[in-house]
């Protein structure tokens, strides 16, 4: 048996997951090239059928509401834009790759993470953020740590979370007893095991401490600020029972007034029905299941 004590040892751990695909590098590195065209990008999404569908199931959800069937990966691109399709293939790669579908807590987990996600985005978006940012993936993979310490020791991390949830604590403090590291630290190895950019990885790792963060406090305070509106409309993990307090430092460092908060916690307050169906629409079709509240 492993020993979870030694953070050296689960850290040699999480670098021996799955990769992400091949062809996800791919396709980031052909959103950033201003050269690329949209039937090079489509192409590399063809190329890997599982994601190719996982894709178009998500085009085609309620939450765009398109009023005809998208058949083409490359009309998808044309229709949504680059960094939109970027955004569907690393929610649909980073799932299949961390196998969440049958695995109730990851499932649980993960709609927590789409809702920051979308938080993260409507964040940035009302604060005018560069387009080159990309706060949909930091705040889609800040948890990425628990689905880590969860895949690789399910029962004894299945133990922390109870332990945390009965003294309504956060896993932080219960993970650090257990395997002398975070969730946080964990998501941050991870992240540089698939060799996703230093912003994001940077994102992972001070999401909750954002005043820590030398490069990225933005964007780590936009997460940590989305992470708390998820959790306060109800996009909690399952039987969630501590509640983050309202990070006063990140607003504060955004500069963001009461009507720009209101306004975003207006918008992901409305978002439940849009996690739902990306939920739904990332379940292959023969495995589908009733609507995810």
């Amino acid at each position: 048996m492993v020993d979870t004590t030694d953070p050296y040892k689960t850290i040699a751990s999480i670098r021996s997951l799955p990769s992400l695909p091949t062809v996800l590098t791919d396709i980031l590195h052909a959103v950033e090239d201003p050269d690329a065209s949209a039937l090079e990008l489509s192409r590399y999404i063809a190329s890997d059928q599982a994601l190719s569908g996982a894709v178009l199931r998500l085009v085609n959800s309620a939450h765009y509401g398109f009023f005809r069937q998208i058949s083409s990966v490359t009309t998808a691109v044309v229709i949504l834009g680059f960094v939109e399709v970027r955004n569907l293939v690393l929610t649909a790669s980073v799932y299949q790759t961390m196998d969440v579908q049958g695995n109730r807590y990851a499932q649980h987990l993960w709609r927590h993470s789409v809702g920051v996600a979308i938080a993260s985005q409507r964040c940035a978006r009302i604060m005018h953020s560069p387009p080159e940012c990309n706060p949909f993936a930091a705040g889609l993979l800040h948890d990425c740590g628990k689905l880590a310490l969860e895949e690789l020791y399910p029962a004894r991390y299945r133990q922390v979370v109870e332990s945390a949830e009965k003294q309504g604590a956060p896993t932080r403090e219960a993970e650090r007893n257990a395997f002398q590291l975070d969730h946080a630290e964990a998501g941050a190895t991870l992240a540089e095991h698939w060799n996703l950019p230093a912003a994001i990885v940077e994102g992972i790792r001070y999401h909750h401490e954002p005043d820590c963060s030398r490069y990225e406090r933005k964007q780590c305070s936009v997460i940590a600020f989305a992470d708390y509106l998820a959790y306060e409309a109800g996009l909690t993990g399952e039987n969630q029972v501590w509640k983050p307090p309202f990070p006063d430092a990140a607003v504060m460092y955004l500069d963001l007034n009461e009507r720009q908060i209101g306004q975003i916690r207006e918008d992901v307050e409305r978002t439940g029905a849009t996690v739902g169906d990306i939920m739904r629409a990332l379940q292959p079709e023969d495995e589908q299941e009733a609507p995810y509240a």
